[in-house]
């Protein structure tokens, strides 16, 4: 499988406007989110902290840098290096800004994969980015928007739940940037809740998720 990953950052969890911002969007989503989840292309463990943390789920972890799955065993997830060492299913498989680093000659064997590890009844939740400022870096193959996706989808026979942009990469938020407000906005529960509405207007992130059969094989 061809497969472009970013390099690990580990600064997530630090950054308080991605922080509270995605922390908020994953309590917004949780409903879709059974009760062991994959996350495939963990990074910093930031996504997996919060629904294990915050939300009581158990996460398991796949990630191809070595740096990534040091940090993530130590925090005590279960790793997996690749889709293909995986031996298990899950009711769950997450992936934020993955998608994009699947070539698209590899894309099906990518969702065949996360087929098989998908338990009968159980969902595939991705963000996608589909703003053209993600695509000015050189590990990114393609934009998967929303007519992509379904295609995918479809042909895994899995049933669309939910389709949702979403983005904080706006013109509200650079205003909030350059004013200075940034900062007291994101630190606001209620302001930050003002935001996260209005950034549903904005085209950055494209939420999708899909469930398969309950009548599929393993």
């Amino acid at each position: 499988m061809e497969m472009n990953p970013s390099y690990y950052r580990g600064r997530s969890g630090e950054d308080i406007f991605y922080s509270r911002y995605e922390a908020l969007r994953i309590g917004r989503f949780i409903r879709f989110f059974g009760r062991e989840i994959l996350d495939v292309g963990a990074g910093d463990s930031f996504h997996l902290d919060i629904l294990t943390k915050e939300h009581g789920r158990i996460g398991y972890a796949m990630d191809p840098n070595p740096r990534a799955r040091e940090a993530l065993a130590r925090k005590g997830y279960p790793v997996y290096s690749d889709l293909e060492s995986i031996d298990r299913q899950f009711d769950t498989v997450f992936f934020a800004h993955v998608i994009e680093h699947v070539s698209p000659g590899s894309i099906y064997d990518f969702f065949n994969q996360i087929d098989r590890l998908i338990r009968p009844g159980g969902n595939c939740f991705l963000i996608s980015p589909v703003s053209s400022a993600f695509w000015d870096t050189p590990d990114h193959y393609r934009i998967y928007d929303k007519p992509a996706i379904r295609v995918l989808f479809r042909d895994q026979g899995w049933i669309e739940e939910t389709a949702v942009y979403q983005g904080t990469q706006n013109v509200m938020g650079r205003i909030l940037r350059l004013s200075g407000l940034r900062e007291p906005v994101f630190r606001s529960n209620f302001l930050l809740k003002c935001y996260f509405y209005l950034s549903n207007f904005s085209k950055r992130d494209l939420i999708m998720t899909a469930r398969k059969s309950e009548s599929s094989g393993v």
